[in-house]
C-alpha cells in the first residue's frame, strides 16, 4: 500500500449499529477513532439520472456485431443475424436490442457535415436497416466515437483505416441524425477520445446532452452506452448520465479464441456494485458464449458470472449458426432472471475460505431469495460453501440449481457443492431473512453520523471519515464470516499499511484475508 501523508486528530467515539453490535477489537477501535473529526472531502451523492438516458429498468438484452463480424458488417449481415435473433427463441427470451458495432462508417460526411454511407453496403441508408430491426419487433443500436477519429482509425480491422470515424464537433449533429435514423441505443467508443486526450467525464456530459436534445425533437430516447474500458474511473460518474459504462478493455480481440481468464478479468474489474441500480450497470463487455473455443461448461460459467453481476446481456457469437447447447445457455429463462432481477443489485464476494473458492451472492426481489456463485478459480476441483450467515438467511433453505431446473433441496445452515477447476455453480436460494440486514448504517452514539466512505470513492486507501447519515451506498456496511467490515462488496475497513499505533489511518481497501481488516464485530 501507498503511504498516506494525511494525518487526523483522535476522538474516541463509541459506535453502535443497526445490527446491535458494538466494534470491540482495538483495532476497530483505532480504526473508528482515525474517522471520528472532519474530512477535508464532502461524502459525495450521486446525481438523478440524466434525462437523456432512456428510461430503462433492467440490463440491455440483445446481440452485437463486433465480437464475431469486427468491422466487417453491412445490411445483410445485420439483416442475417437480425432474423437469427427470432428464429433460435432469442427474442422470445427477452433478447430486443441488435447493436451495429464499428465498420458501419467510414468517416464520410457531406457538405452540411452529415453523415453519409456507402449505399452499396447500406440500399436505404442507416434507416432502412433500423426499420428493418423494428419490423421484426425488436430495437436498433448503433456506434460512434467520442473523439475526432474513431476506433477504425486507429485500430482497422478488415477495412482500411477510417479518419473522421467519431463523433466530436459533431455531436449535436450526430446523435439528432442516430434519433432521426430510428436507432434506441448508441454505444461510444473512447479510441478517439483516449488518443486526444480528453476528459472522458466533461465528453460524455455533452454527448448525454446532446442526445437529450435529440430526443426532445424526435421523442424516441436512446439507451447511452458509455465505452471508455474504465478509463477515469466511469463507475463515478457514469451513472448520472448513461444506462451502461464499460469497466474494462475488450473481452476479446479480432482475431483471438476466448479466454476464460480475460472473463475473470473483466468479471473483476466491473465490481463497482456501488454505482449499479435498475438501469444503471457495469458493463464487463460483449458475451463471447458460444464462440469457437469455449465449452458448454465455459459458457454456462461465463454466463453465470454475468448474471450474478447483473450485467447487460449482448451476445457476440453468430446467431445464424447457433448451436442447440449455446442456444439453451442464452435462453435459460432462470438464469436470465437472476441477471434482470428488478432490484438491480450486482451481486458481491461473501466469502472466500481458501485463496480461489470464492463464493459471490446478489439478493433478489422478495423476500428470502437471493441466487449465489460458487467460483473455484483454481487448478483442481474443490468444495465450495456458501453459507446462510453470511447471505441473512436463517432456517431452512430451499436450494434450487437454475442450469438444470432442480431443486436440490433444504439445507439449514448452508450448501457445499463440489466445483470444476476454473468453473462456477449458479443457485438460487429461497429461505427466511435473518432479521440481520445483509447491510447496515455503523452510527457514532457521540455524534449521531455514519461511518462514511469519503466522497463516495472506490479506490483502494480512500478514507473512512464520519458524515450525516444519507443512506448512500457509501455508508452501507456488511459484517462478513471474516470478521471484516465491507463496503460496495469488494472493499473493507482496513487499518492502513498494517498499522498498530493510536493515528493510523482507517480506509478502504481490497477485502483480504490480513489481520489488518479483521475485528469483532
Amino acid at each position: 500500500m501507498i503511504m498516506q501523508t494525511d494525518h487526523r486528530r483522535r476522538s474516541m467515539l463509541p459506535f453502535t449499529s443497526t445490527f446491535g453490535r458494538r466494534l470491540l477489537a482495538t483495532a476497530a477501535a483505532t480504526l473508528l477513532a482515525a474517522t471520528a473529526l472532519g474530512a477535508a472531502t464532502v461524502a459525495g451523492t450521486a446525481r438523478p439520472a440524466a434525462a437523456a438516458a432512456a428510461a430503462i429498468t433492467t440490463p440491455p438484452m440483445g446481440w452485437a456485431s463486433w465480437n464475431t463480424f469486427a468491422a466487417q458488417i453491412n445490411y445483410n449481415v445485420i439483416k442475417t443475424q437480425t432474423d437469427a435473433l427470432v428464429s433460435s427463441g432469442l427474442k422470445d427470451a427477452g433478447y430486443q436490442y441488435v447493436n451495429l458495432d464499428e465498420g458501419w462508417w467510414q468517416g464520410t460526411r457531406d457538405a452540411a457535415g452529415a453523415i453519409t454511407v456507402d449505399t452499396t453496403e447500406w440500399p436505404g441508408g442507416m434507416k432502412a436497416i433500423a426499420d428493418y430491426i423494428h419490423g421484426k419487433g425488436l430495437k436498433a443500436g448503433i456506434y460512434t466515437d467520442a473523439g475526432r477519429d474513431g476506433c477504425g482509425y486507429y485500430y482497422p480491422t478488415g477495412r482500411p483505416a477510417a479518419p473522421g470515424s467519431g463523433s466530436e464537433g459533431h455531436y449535436d449533429q450526430d446523435f439528432l441524425q442516430f434519433s432521426q435514423w430510428g436507432f434506441d441505443y448508441v454505444k461510444v467508443d473512447w479510441c478517439g477520445g483516449n488518443a486526444e486526450g480528453l476528459d472522458a467525464r466533461t465528453s460524455y456530459q455533452a454527448i448525454s446532452d446532446a442526445i437529450g436534445r435529440a430526443t426532445a425533437q424526435t421523442g424516441r430516447p436512446m439507451v447511452l452506452s458509455i465505452c471508455n474500458w474504465g478509463n477515469q474511473s466511469p463507475w463515478d460518474w457514469a451513472p448520472a448520465m448513461s444506462n451502461l459504462w464499460r469497466t474494462s478493455q475488450d473481452i476479446i480481440y479480432w482475431g483471438e479464441s476466448p479466454s476464460m481468464s480475460r472473463v475473470l478479468a473483466n468479471f473483476d474489474a466491473a465490481q463497482h456494485p456501488g454505482a449499479q441500480s435498475p438501469g444503471h450497470t457495469n458493463d464487463p463487455d460483449m458475451l463471447i458464449v458460444g464462440m469457437p473455443g469455449f465449452s458448454a461448461a465455459q459458457n454456462r460459467t461465463h454466463l453465470s458470472l454475468w448474471a450474478i453481476s447483473g450485467a447487460p446481456l449482448l451476445a457476440g457469437n453468430r446467431l445464424d449458426q447457433l448451436s442447440a447447447d449455446t442456444r439453451a445457455i442464452l435462453t435459460n429463462r432462470e438464469v436470465i432472471a437472476v441477471d434482470q432481477d428488478a432490484l438491480g443489485r450486482q451481486g458481491t464476494r461473501v466469502s472466500e475460505d481458501r485463496a480461489g473458492l470464492q463464493v459471490y451472492a446478489k439478493t433478489l426481489a422478495g423476500t428470502g431469495r437471493r441466487a449465489v456463485v460458487l467460483l473455484n478459480r483454481t487448478g483442481s476441483a474443490a468444495s465450495i460453501t456458501a453459507r446462510w450467515s453470511d447471505l441473512s438467511l436463517s432456517g431452512a433453505v430451499a436450494v434450487r440449481n437454475p442450469w438444470t431446473a432442480t431443486n436440490l433441496g433444504s439445507f439449514t445452515t448452508g450448501y457445499t457443492a463440489t466445483v470444476p477447476a476454473g468453473e462456477a455453480v449458479l443457485l438460487t436460494l429461497t429461505g427466511a431473512e435473518s432479521g440481520t440486514s445483509p447491510t447496515t448504517r455503523i452510527v457514532g452514539t457521540q455524534s449521531g453520523r455514519c461511518l462514511d466512505v469519503a466522497s463516495a470513492a472506490t479506490a483502494n486507501g480512500t478514507r473512512a471519515q464520519l458524515w450525516d447519515c444519507n443512506g448512500q451506498t457509501n455508508q452501507s456496511w456488511t459484517a462478513t464470516s471474516s470478521r471484516q467490515l465491507m463496503v460496495y462488496g469488494t472493499k473493507c475497513l482496513d487499518a492502513y499499511n498494517q498499522g498498530t499505533t493510536h493515528g493510523t489511518s482507517a480506509v478502504v481497501w481490497d477485502c483480504h484475508s490480513q489481520t489488518n481488516q479483521q475485528r469483532n464485530v
